[in-house]
């Protein structure tokens, strides 16, 4: 990231900001509108729906953006430097693939947190999925083949990856609270709590960049490794 910032948030920032902007500026508007008389509580059912739709767009946009991430910084260990159309187009290209991804991945996840015993076991499941994304962009497998793909790539080397997801958390902790307590910052009336959660929310997408950055430069790296290592 130091070495070739270019390369490695570039595909993010220009995925994440536009679409945090964008987000924070239907959701002003929508709460000046239409839900001008909705209380700014998440117990309110149009509030919420409003919430979760903009998260759920985000959450797709950011898939794209660490999809591209994955692309170029692939290219870029590998001497093949791509550039920055070449990073985003399989990344929207095969945005259905990434949005089958997410849901398995959350379903999968969901299933597991229902019982004392899925969550003992969600890390261990989570850290074997690791590589999917890796799997399913740089060697087009199908959504499922990526699952496949990342189970067997990860198998003796759990205690490897666990080590790098407990380096990223323990590096982006500070930040990662920072935007979550930016959420605290709004209050007053309405009309400036609507202005404030809007540039709230493109504060968090700008903090967010380097964080799906790093995550994805991290994950590729690892998944390289196992790779040559298989290729001999």
């Amino acid at each position: 990231m130091t070495s070739r910032p270019r390369e490695v948030l570039l595909p993010v920032a220009v995925v994440e900001v536009p679409v945090a902007i964008v987000t924070a500026a239907v959701i002003a508007f929508a709460l000046s509108t239409v839900l001008r008389e909705t209380p700014l509580d998440a117990a309110e059912g149009g509030y919420l729906a409003l919430l979760l739709i903009a998260g759920a767009a985000q959450a797709l946009f950011a898939q794209v953006a660490h999809g591209a991430a994955i692309v170029s910084i692939a290219g870029l260990l590998q001497g093949k430097p791509t550039t920055l159309t070449e990073a985003l187009d399989p990344a929207f290209t095969r945005m259905g693939g990434l949005l089958a991804l997410l849901v398995v991945l959350l379903a999968v996840s969901a299933a597991l947190a229902l019982t004392i015993v899925g969550l003992v076991l969600l890390p261990y499941v989570a850290i074997r999925f690791a590589l999917v994304y890796q799997a399913y962009l740089l060697e087009e497998r199908t959504v499922f083949g990526a699952l496949g793909r990342s189970w067997g790539m990860m198998r003796g080397h759990m205690l490897r990856m666990l080590g790098v997801v407990l380096l990223t958390v323990l590096i982006f902790l500070g930040p990662a609270v920072l935007i979550q307590s930016l959420e605290a910052l709004v209050g007053g009336s309405r009309g400036t709590q609507v202005a404030t959660q809007a540039v709230v929310s493109v504060v968090q997408g700008v903090l967010a960049v380097p964080l799906v950055a790093f995550t994805s430069a991290t994950t590729t790296v690892f998944y390289l490794n196992l790779r040559d290592a298989e290729r001999g």
